[in-house]
């Protein structure tokens, strides 16, 4: 008897030995493939994989894994989420067989995902986010018949989605955003049975909205946001997806209307329908969805009123129906939902005035943009009691009276735009009491001094009190206190004083706009401690150069704001030198506006260096010396505006080498020599206005095949030669000037063919000949100028039956031979030369920020 119990002892052993030496050849297997994968790591900031995953330990003890198993242990789980590493996955994870939680998250993984991981069969979820993963989503997912989560997003995607991903019948979880995934959403997404929650947002899919993902009864959320997708929502959307709690569509191409049988989805707590080109009316049915939490309709094309039922929705938190084209009154039954966290009704036509005590009706709110309306009335005295708002835009409107001293107790507000409507008063100094990030209140006829505690609030980020009445100094301590200010503007105001040398120490600056006031005294070189500073503009001020040198010395400062792109110091009285130092200037620098500052002496040759320059405007000015050659080394030079100085010597031939180069204005110099004939090689050159100077020899031919040309000013030179017939290919020019000159020979007929003159100077020449019939093909002609010529003949009938209706001379002068004697057709400006046209824009460098 004992020696049976002793053989079957020995039985039992070998039966649990091979398992057990099985159990470890398989726990060696998933180690091997982990080690194989910490292999492939290039970085592992935090060590964990290094210190910890050793054969010292066993594998089901390393940070990261988990194993199960009665009979044998084996890895189950794989979490190495968030843990910074980056690493190539290598295709021996495909041998941990067991696997059913594979987690990546938030890492830099990269490169394809190995097709060996298709072994994985009992593989339950996939998180994969957040990585760097490239390539096609895997087709061989389709072969994972456990699967129930697939998340990879935000990743590096590309191509379409595979149609054997469908095949996954258990899915419940797909996340495919924030790749760039193309083609169209297959139907057989329907036969996703189980599908809980479907997020392809941001991709670049295109095709035919889905409509079968509205089959699947498990669905809770579709999130298709920012595609391509196109066509309408169906009428019978929500007959078969009785869960569904979340559909984001926005930023498609989805039209026509909203179905009234929207109410079916019973459960809707998020719909986002925005940019899109829905229209019609909101259906009055969508006041029955009561579980609604978010619903986001703007930039649609929807048209009429808001329906009142939407009243019902006591749930709603928000309510976003920004951009559009709503009308009638702001609705009343709004400030009746006490659920309402925020409320964006911006750029709409809604008028009506804002409740008194709109704080009891809205205790929560946090949120408030009512911008580019029409509504009117004060400010409610409730609105200064919504303890809970954050952010308050009720700009362009027209709203009327004070800004209230209560404003103080909105504690939490960290945004406020109240401009452009039609206040008065002054800037409550209660506002200083606020912890705001941006404070904008421009263009709202704004009175007084701005209170110093605006500038202790440290928190502040932009400021914008332009277009105003605003008068006063500005603090000393300017800047001292703004550690976080980037964006200054207080132009258009009445503002006087010095600019205070502490406005350095606001050191995250990137625009001042202090354009059109008082300000006096120098530009202090603090501004050089700016370094993030890109634009600057103090045009249209008092002030002048440092009395210690005859040099614009701040220029020598401005040099250390690398990342300066605009500057304008237009309409000063600086009475000084543009400095060498300009050419150290920073080579971000795009725009340089500085006329009619009194500058003297030369232009500094340096200027060549600022190769980002498309705008340099020195006009107006005492400037002597020549055109520095440099300028050629500009190859993003657009406009350059050196008129009404005392510039000498010859157009520079270098100025052709700028190729982007489409208005030059040289007017009131000194110039002197031929017209470079490269000029006509230009080929963007819209405007070109060389009068007034002493220029000689004759007009480049190559002048006349400058197709885009509009302005054309050679006016009051000693230019020689003829009219070309080549005159009739500028086929855009509205203002031609030639007058002035000793031009000579008959005017060629070729000129009606430019139909779009609008002025027309040839005064003052020695033209000869009849004028040519054609003149009366120039239909937009309201300027005619051919007076002291040799013309002889009559004015040509054609020029009379003009629709317009010209005013001649005379009648006994019809017939005529002119020398001393006018010979001026006039529509709109009278006898006279006209002037370039005022097609340049605002060029006191005013930034709209």
């Amino acid at each position: 008897m004992e020696k049976t119990s002793l053989l079957i002892a020995a039985l039992l052993l070998l039966l649990t030995n091979p398992t057990a030496s099985s159990s470890m050849t398989n726990l060696t297997t998933d180690q091997s493939a982990l080690l194989a994968l910490k292999q492939h790591l290039t970085s592992d900031p935090n060590n964990i994989l290094a210190d910890n995953w050793t054969t010292a330990t066993s594998v089901c003890n390393w940070i990261g894994v988990s194993c199960a198993g009665v009979l044998q242990q084996r890895v189950t789980a794989l979490n190495l989420s968030d843990m910074g590493l980056t690493a190539t996955l290598p295709p021996h994870l495909g041998n941990l067989s067991f696997l059913s939680l594979l987690s990546l998250t938030f890492n830099n993984f990269h490169g394809q995902i190995p097709k060996e991981l298709a072994h994985l069969h009992r593989l339950k979820r996939m998180y994969f986010g957040y990585n760097n993963f490239s390539g096609g989503v895997p087709s061989w997912l389709g072969s994972l018949p456990e699967l129930q989560h697939l998340l990879l997003d935000n990743n590096n995607f590309t191509g379409t989605i595979p149609l054997l991903l469908f095949n996954v019948s258990k899915l419940e979880l797909l996340r495919l955003s924030y790749n760039s995934l193309q083609g169209s959403i297959p139907q057989g997404i329907g036969n996703l049975s189980k599908l809980v929650s479907l997020d392809l947002k941001y991709n670049q899919l295109t095709g035919s909205f889905p409509f079968a993902i509205f089959n699947i009864s498990t669905l809770q959320s579709v999130d298709l946001t920012s595609n391509s997708l196109y066509g309408s929502l169906p009428d019978d959307m929500c007959d078969h997806v009785p869960k569904l709690e979340g559909l984001y569509v926005s930023a498609n191409r989805l039209y026509g209307r909203i179905p009234s049988s929207l109410y079916k989805c019973r459960n809707l707590q998020y719909l986002s329908l925005s940019f899109n080109d829905f229209n019609g009316s909101i259906p009055r049915e969508i006041g029955n969805l009561t579980m609604l939490k978010e619903l986001y309709i703007g930039n649609n094309e929807f048209e009429g009123v808001i329906p009142a039922e939407m009243g019902n929705l006591v749930n709603l938190e928000i309510f976003s129906a920004r951009s559009g084209s709503f009308t009638g009154s702001i609705p009343s039954f709004i400030f009746n939902i006490s659920s309402l966290r925020k409320i964006d009704f911006t750029n709409n036509s809604l008028s009506g005035s804002l409740p008194a005590d709109i704080h009891y009706d809205l205790p929560l709110l946090e949120e408030l943009y009512l911008t580019s309306n029409q509504l009117s009335g004060h400010f409610p005295p409730g609105l200064w009691e919504c303890r809970w708002l954050r952010r308050l835009s009720l700009s362009v409107n027209r709203f009327t009276g004070s800004i209230s001293k209560n404003i103080g107790n909105l504690t939490l507000l960290r945004e406020l735009y109240i401009g452009d409507n039609n206040l008065t008063g002054t800037l409550p100094e209660e506002i200083g009491n606020l912890n705001l990030e941006r404070l904008s209140i421009h263009v709202a006829s704004l009175t007084g001094s701005i209170p110093f505690q605006i500038f202790n609030m440290s928190t502040l980020r932009i400021i914008d009190l332009a277009q105003n009445q605003l008068s006063g100094h500005l603090p000393l301590t300017l800047g001292q206190w703004l550690p976080s200010l980037e964006k200054l503007y207080l132009s258009s105001n009445k503002l006087r004083g010095v600019i205070t040398s502490s406005i350095g120490n606001a050191s995250k600056l990137t625009i001042i706009d202090m354009t059109s006031n008082g300000f006096s005294g120098s530009i202090p070189h603090t501004l050089g401690n700016l370094r993030l500073l890109r634009v600057f503009l103090i045009s249209e001020n008092n002030l002048t150069r440092d009395s210690s040198s005859r040099e614009l010395s701040f220029f020598t400062s401005l040099a250390n704001c690398r990342h300066l792109e605009m500057l304008a110091l237009s309409l000063n009285q600086f009475h000084g030198m543009l400095p060498a130092s300009l050419g150290n200037l920073s080579t971000s620098l795009q725009q340089l506006w500085a006329f009619g500052c009194n500058l003297t002496g030369n232009i500094p040759s340096g200027i060549g260096n600022l190769s980002s320059l498309e705008v340099i405007s020195l006009d107006s000015n005492e400037l002597t010396g020549f055109i520095p050659p440099t300028l050629g080394k500009l190859k993003s030079l657009e406009r350059l505006y050196l008129e009404y100085n005392s510039l000498g010597g010859s157009i520079p031939k270098d100025l052709c080498q700028s190729i982007k180069l489409g208005d030059i204005y040289l007017s009131g110099n000194k110039l002197y020599g031929p017209i470079p004939p490269c000029l006509g090689e230009q080929k963007p050159l819209r405007s070109l206005y060389l009068d007034s100077n002493n220029l000689t020899a004759t007009i480049p031919l190559t002048l006349w095949s400058l197709t885009d040309l509009i302005g054309l000013n050679l006016s009051t030179n000693s230019l020689s030669g003829y009219i070309p017939p080549d005159i009739g290919k500028l086929k855009v020019i509205s203002q031609l000037d030639l007058s002035w000159n000793l031009l000579s020979g008959n005017i060629p007929s070729t000129i009606g063919s430019a139909q779009t003159l609008v002025n027309l100077s040839l005064a003052h020449n020695k033209l000869q000949g009849p004028i040519p019939e054609s003149l009366g093909n120039l239909i937009n002609l309201e300027f005619l100028d051919l007076s002291i010529n040799n013309l002889s003949g009559g004015i040509p009938k054609s020029l009379e039956e003009l629709s317009c209706g010209l005013q001649f001379a005379p009648k006994r002068r019809r017939k005529f031979r002119c020398k001393g004697a006018m010979c001026v057709v006039s529509l709109a400006f009278g006898p006279g030369l006209f002037e370039r046209s005022a097609q340049r824009e605002d060029r006191h460098g005013r930034c709209c920020g």
